[in-house]
């Protein structure tokens, strides 16, 4: 085991080597940046694309009419077992007065409540919103079979288009997020790789004069250590920068189309960083040991 004197000075070794060669270290931070900034836009866009259409669920409810003559116990009563069925996120209960109103305001009208005020048409309602799309279909025939539901209605082909289309977005950006991942370890693990042959002499003759694998291998993991560290710390502020920036820039304009919101700065970057420090020093560490590996073979 090693003494505490030893790994401190392996530690600066591992530091004044990173400084002596910073002209690759540069380079290997430089391609960590470029990699995990790629993966953090795509990671963002994605998520966002995700958030996005987990607020256009709630868009797609469902409308249940009552039959006529209800009496308030029976529509509570109908309220509260339609609460308490799966898939249930909210219930909103709209009565006649309330729907002949609506119906006025969106007709540019307010003369027509007035005017069928006293034999109002149209029937009271539930406006239903689920937490799963996918069995909105299963929750529509349940809610028929409700003594004192009269019809039932949702959008059913929009509904299939809709899922269809959130899948198809899901996996693309699952498979964006793949290729990057892939691409972006094989280039940060290059780049080190490289780092690690500029100094193969130097490996060897430590080799040579009796130094162990262990005391040469500690320092270039502390130098690829080091580099995952600086280039995921550089990535995230960059992201953080620019995510703050675009947030402010579209808030008003996506806000406008049916006040949706995007993802806050705090929630994109809490799984980033982590994301970030994980994959900057995990390329760092495999990259140090499987370059210097086969030089230590000698």
């Amino acid at each position: 085991m090693m003494k505490w004197n030893t790994l401190m000075y392996l530690f600066k070794e591992g530091i004044v080597g990173l400084w002596r060669n910073r002209t690759m270290a540069v380079a290997s931070i430089g391609t960590i940046v470029l990699c995990l900034l790629i993966l953090g836009m795509s990671y963002s866009l994605g998520t966002n694309l995700d958030y996005l259409i987990e607020q256009m669920e709630t868009k797609f409810g469902v409308t249940a009419y009552l039959k006529e003559d209800l009496s308030e116990q029976e529509i509570s009563k109908l309220e509260t077992q339609i609460r308490t069925m799966t898939n249930v996120s909210g219930v909103v209960y709209i009565s006649k007065e309330e729907a002949l109103k609506s119906f006025s305001e969106d007709n540019g009208d307010e003369s027509l409540f007035e005017m069928f005020k006293q034999d109002n048409p149209l029937p009271a309602s539930f406006e239903i919103t689920t937490t799963d799309l996918e069995k909105q279909s299963q929750l529509v025939e349940r809610i028929a079979a409700l003594e004192g539901i009269d019809d039932t209605v949702y959008f059913q082909n929009e509904t299939a288009s809709f899922m269809h289309i959130r899948n198809t977005v899901s996996y693309v950006c699952l498979g964006i997020l793949i290729v990057l991942v892939v691409v972006g370890l094989m280039l940060m693990s290059n780049t080190i790789k490289l780092t690690v042959y500029v100094r193969r002499r130097e490996i060897n003759i430590m080799k040579y004069v009796g130094a162990t694998d262990c005391f040469i291998r500690i320092p270039f993991l502390i130098e690829g250590t080091l580099i995952g560290l600086i280039g995921a710390g550089i990535s995230a502020v960059l992201i953080t920068l620019s995510y703050d920036w675009i947030l402010q820039k579209a808030t008003h304009v996506i806000g406008t189309f049916g006040g949706f919101t995007l993802l806050p700065v705090t929630h994109i970057m809490q799984e980033l960083v982590v994301m970030f420090m994980a994959l900057g020093v995990g390329i760092g560490l495999i990259g140090s040991i499987v370059a210097i590996h086969k030089h230590l073979n000698v």
